[in-house]
């Protein structure tokens, strides 16, 4: 790319966003001085004007009436308010103040303001007063908080028996007149009702817990919320607490095992590295991965949730079949991953918050080398078996165990590492506004040694709302910035490097020199980690979002949406040189690469919503919206050879390598999608629903006659345990809905400009004569490329058992995938790339279950969670009878009837015990056999093992994926577990972890494979050992086989909590309103059939497509232990 273009670009870029951060600011400043003036509402809304006519109408209908037109809550209990009390009532521009005296006398009630609340109480009520009785009265004050020790206004304190009754103030906190031996009942909409016997106390501290049942949960859902009891699609959510305590360093490490069938998976937990993440398995050859919403704006780049700071979120809201997703029509078919931010709360003093976590990372490396004396005699015994010389005399054997094994090269660059995590938030509200500001850091030392290795993220975030009379503005800004420091070479290469060193060689002599030796002969992992080079990455982003909510009428509103996110990325790579002794040298081009990327994305929307209830039973919703998104991004590198050896910098000599202009981010991607969405929702007396959602959207993906695609689905439900004669089933046991959801949704998850012949030149190609020559690579055009398609049925139940205290939600889904993009088959002599057609079909289908159950005595809190999902896929259509791709030692089939992906090889049956059955068995065409080595099972019985004797061995994707958790408190105390893990996976396990002396390339046995073949040991897992190269090896290991793959299910320990919080009344002495202390576990303990790899590394790439198989070669999984502390002021 021309340079000053790219320039120019950046420039457009920036003014951007100088307007958009512009914009941004102005509103917060808007809203932050309505914030200031909105403390005085409550009063002023008493003045304000009111005009009702009411007929005969319920007095609880007539403050609805009320409570929508001025936007302030009422709070009552139903012995106050009784649903007899009818008002006929006019009014023409009087005070509200007025209004209320004059419907609410004639009942002998009264009111109080407190913040924006109305609470309406008996006059012997709010004045505490006592009546019909004689014991001594005391008086008894407190405060009442919930779970997160946020105070509750509005809470109704009555003693037990009698009319004497209170409310708590915006501060929560209350004063009341009671008798020693009186009880008090604390009751409020949404919590658990709770009574604590007086018993002398002059002062109760309360905490109330949410009504266990989910029912009047608000779900956020597409564009919107809905309340549990009306979701009628395949949807789970889960709140903050799944973040609080884990010390995980992106969201998706704390979502892992919390939903069924979100499933994360970690190829390499180095600094900086991201899961895999799916959604009901896979089902389709493409990308995999679900689209991702963060407070409400749609992400081109599933990653930037790993920008978030987890303490930052509220909800976490996966929506599953087409019912739910169907409105995000074209990237929905791999689900949705729905997340909103934290804000403040009305009516709020400030609350400081600060949580901080400090642990160490510790790494397990799960395979281990036999002692030195030991490898030796174990090479001999190979090198002899295939009719080889011994390497090692006797001598040198005894001279092994005398000096005894020195550190293996594995440890030797490997290391304890801190990390930290620190986050301080404000959060609050006025009458009319809220506000939350938090800053946190997340730091992760790199357990590979070397100078300042590691990932450190900060984030700044800045969440306001603000009431403008019918107007709500909602202003989202956040920042984020993370750094990574990493060494200049490739981590697994460091990694197997090292492993395959055998412990009779030093790494470094006394002199600090870098030694080499007969397996690494010109490489030492710990020099280049040490002195070899960096990789810098710098990578900043802006996330912003308006939107203002306009309320026409009570039924109809209006929202504008404008949000987005910029990305600037920055990588700087340099290699130093570093020489090694005897001989070697790392690092001799002194190589100095510039890397930069920059991506802007903007979302915009505008929807209209019409809710209405009808004769009080029907209720009808509307919603309607259009969209854009829009995205640019564009990238370009320098690359330089022969750098300064210091600095890094073009010196004398210094040459631009002319792979600079090769590099795939030296060009602009450009896309835009057009949409236009709605959804129609209607319930009958809470009792029959019915749902219908969908999106139009238009890709610049596609070509013209393709670009448009209709996405639609309908749901339904039916809450059976509203029907009359279900009536004792609720009251003595709880609530029970069918549900189901048939829908069509999409997938371009596709190369951008495939419908277009594409260029892209090169240099320094070789032609004829040896003549440096330029390049022009053609990319062939499909212009009929058009959307994938997915079929999805849903159908499930929720039900609550044990009044409301057990919850139990099932789901089973069918979904098919067509038109799937696949690449066609072609001669290997043909010289080119096809593009790829829409010629592939996948059926998914599978279940899932959750359940939940809490219940709460007088000291002890119990509740456990505990979710289960599988899925499995199947191949209904391709092009041509199978496709088979090799990946290391074993093959991998795409074929009519099987599952994707799944493992092609011979089965062992077990072993030549002796020569009689090497003469009668099976053997491979051309191999003489001997006793030790693997016997393969002959199908067709020809005697011949060979490719008609292979079987479909197994399939890599996890099934039966599962979580648990259980949470524990007594008193003040409380304690955590969550335990994660996998039912079952075929995982292949390659190279020098299954073949002692790989390929000669690896010259270490690793303990776990002792166990082979001999005479005594005639059951083992591994056969004989034979040297490579010898006809037993090449049997035993130069095709693929079971021998290869093993049992990849896994239960682990994933986090463990014990935690202790002061009492209120402590807390309040030293200024604070809540202190908790706590230790944290990370990766405890991990129960597995496979002992020397760790099971829950995948050998899946980004797209959740092959990628090899796992050698080990990862960064480890390592073992967490800290210390934590939350603050509340």
């Amino acid at each position: 790319m021309n340079k000053s273009l790219f320039y120019n670009r950046v420039v457009h870029y920036a003014y951007l966003l100088m307007k958009f951060t512009s914009l941004a600011c102005f509103v917060v400043c808007l809203m932050c001085l309505t914030a200031i003036a909105g403390n005085t509402y409550g009063q002023q809304f008493l003045e304000a004007p009111v005009t009702v006519k009411f007929k005969r109408t319920k007095l609880t209908d007539a403050l609805d009436k009320i409570a929508a037109d001025k936007h302030v809550r009422f709070a009552y209990t139903d012995n106050v308010l009784k649903q007899t009390y009818r008002i006929t009532f006019d009014a023409t521009n009087k005070s509200v103040k007025d209004v209320l005296t004059e419907v609410l006398t004639p009942f002998n009630l009264t009111y109080k303001v407190i913040g924006d609340v109305i609470v309406i109480s008996e006059p012997t009520e709010a004045a505490s007063l006592v009546t019909g009785g004689k014991q001594k009265q005391a008086r008894v004050q407190g405060k009442v908080t919930d779970e997160t020790n946020q105070p509750l206004p509005g809470v109704t304190v009555k003693v037990k028996g009698s009319t004497t009754a209170v409310a708590t103030d915006v501060d929560g906190a209350f004063t009341i007149d009671a008798a020693d031996d009186a009880v008090l009942v604390f009751t409020f909409i949404g919590y658990t009702t709770k009574e604590v016997p007086v018993n002398g106390q002059t002062t109760i501290n309360v905490q109330l817990t949410g009504e266990r049942t989910s029912l009047n949960e608000v779900v956020v859902v597409g564009y919107g919320t809905q309340k549990r009891s009306s979701v009628v699609g395949a949807i789970d959510q889960v709140g903050s607490s799944v973040y609080e305590g884990r010390p995980a360093v992106n969201a998706l490490q704390a979502l892992q095992g919390t939903l069924p069938s979100l499933i994360i998976q970690q190829r390499s937990l180095e600094p900086g590295q991201a899961p895999n993440v799916n959604i009901r398995g896979i089902g389709t050859l493409g990308n995999n991965t679900p689209l991702l919403v963060i407070d409400g704006i749609v992400y081109d780049d599933f990653n930037a949730i790993n920008n978030l700071n987890p303490l930052d979120i509220e909800t976490s809201t996966v929506l599953k079949d087409a019912g739910s997703a169907a409105i995000y029509g074209s990237r929905s078919a791999n689900g949705v991953l729905l997340i909103t931010t934290k804000k403040g709360k009305k009516n709020s003093k400030a609350s400081v918050n600060y949580n901080g976590l400090v642990g160490v990372l510790a790494p397990q490396m799960t395979y281990k080398p036999v002692e030195s004396f030991e490898n030796a005699i174990l090479r001999n015994e190979a090198n002899v078996n295939a009719g080889l010389a011994p390497i090692y005399s006797a001598q040198q054997i005894r001279d092994f165990q005398d000096q005894g094994s020195r550190e293996w090269f594995l440890d030797a660059i490997l290391k304890n590492a801190v990390q930290q995590n620190h986050n301080v938030s404000i959060n609050g509200g006025g009458e009319t506004s809220t506000y939350l500001v938090s800053a946190g850091v997340t730091d992760q030392r790199n357990n590979l040694v070397g100078p300042g290795y590691g990932a450190t993220r900060y984030n700044f975030r800045l969440n306001l709302t603000n009431d403008v009379g019918r107007l709500k503005l909602t202003s989202i800004l956040a920042y984020n910035r993370t750094s990574r420091k990493e060494h200049s070479f490739n981590t697994s290469t460091l990694i197997v490097d090292a492993a395959r060193t055998p412990t009779y060689y030093d790494i470094k002599d006394d002199q600090g020199n870098y030694l080499t030796n007969d397996v690494l002969a010109e490489f030492n992992p710990l020099g280049i980690l040490e002195q070899g080079g960096y990789r810098k990455a710098d990578d900043d982003g802006i996330n912003a979002n308006i939107s203002a909510d306009l309320k026409i009428t009570n039924d109809l509103k209006l929202r504008g949406v404008f949000g987005g996110n910029l990305v600037s990325n920055h990588t700087l790579e340099r290699v130093k040189q570093v020489s090694f002794s005897p001989k070697g040298t790392y690092g001799a081009d002194r190589n100095t690469n510039d890397i930069n990327y920059k991506s802007l994305f903007l979302n915009t929307q505008l929807l209209a919503e019409y809710n209405k209830v009808f004769n009080k039973k029907h209720t009808l919703g509307v919603l309607a919206g259009v969209a854009n998104e829009s995205f640019t991004g564009e990238g370009n590198q320098i690359r330089y050879k022969f750098t300064d050896p210091e600095l890094g910098t073009p010196t004398t000599g210094t040459i631009i390598d002319p792979n600079s202009s090769n590099g795939t981010l030296n060009n602009t991607n450009e896309t835009s999608l057009n949409s236009a969405f709605g959804r129609v929702t209607y319930d009958f007396d809470n009792k029959y629903y019915g749902e219908f959602n969908f999106r139009l959207d238009a890709s610049s993906k596609f070509n013209k006659q393709n670009r448009s695609a209709f996405f639609p689905s309908f749901s339904a439900g039916w809450r059976i345990s509203q029907e009359n004669f279900m009536e004792s089933y609720r009251d003595r046991f709880g609530d029970v809905k069918l549900r189901g959801s048939y829908g069509v949704l999409g997938n371009q998850n596709v190369g951008n400009y495939q419908y277009l012949t594409t260029y892209q030149s090169t240099t320094d190609v070789y032609g004829f004569n040896n003549e440096v020559v330029s390049l022009i690579n053609f990319g062939i055009a499909n212009p009929d490329i058009r959307w994938e398609r997915a079929a999805s049925l849903n159908l499930g139940f929720d039900a609550s058992f044990l009044k409301n205290s057990l919850t139990l939600s099932f789901d089973y889904f069918n979904k098919t995938t067509r038109d799937i993009l696949i690449p066609p088959i072609v001669p290997g002599t043909f010289g080119a790339g096809l593009p790829v057609y829409n010629v592939g079909e996948v059926n998914n289908r599978g279940w899932e279950v959750t359940a939940n159950y809490r219940i709460t005595g007088k000291n002890f809190r119990h509740s456990f969670m505990v979710n289960i999902g599988d899925s499995k896929n199947k191949v209904l259509k391709i092009e041509g009878d199978q496709q088979l791709s090799t990946y290391d030692e074993m093959q991998r089939l795409l074929k009519v009837g099987e599952p994707l992906g799944s493992y092609v090889g011979y089965k062992r049956d077990g072993y030549f015990q002796n020569l009689d059955e090497v003469n009668s068995g099976p053997k491979p065409t051309g191999l003489n056999v001997v006793p030790g080595d693997i016997r393969y099972v002959d199908v067709n019985k020809d005697g011949v093992i060979d490719e008609s004797d292979k079987f479909v061995l197994g399939n890599p994707f996890p099934r039966y994926n599962f979580g648990f958790t259980y949470n524990l408190g007594y008193k003040q105390f409380d304690f955590s577990l969550f335990v994660q893990g996998v039912g079952q996976r075929s995982m292949f396990v390659r190279g020098e972890l299954v073949e002692p002396f790989h390929f000669n390339y690896g010259q270490v046995m690793y303990q776990h494979q002792l166990d082979y073949w001999t005479p005594q040991n005639p059951d083992a897992r591994y056969p004989r050992l034979a040297a490579n190269g010898s006809q037993s090896n090449t049997n035993n290991f130069r095709r693929g086989s079971d021998l290869y793959l093993y049992n990849g299910a896994y239960m682990r320990v994933k986090n463990i909590q014990i935690g202790y919080t002061l009492p209120t009344g402590i807390a309040e002495k030293i200024g604070m309103s809540k202190v908790r202390a706590y230790v944290s576990g990370q990766n405890l303990f991990t129960v597995s059939s496979i002992d020397f790899i760790d099971p829950e590394t995948s050998e899946f790439n980004n797209n959740l497509s092959a990628g090899g198989a796992n050698s080990g070669r990862a960064y480890p999984v390592p073992v967490y232990y800290g210390f934590g502390l939350d603050i509340s002021l």
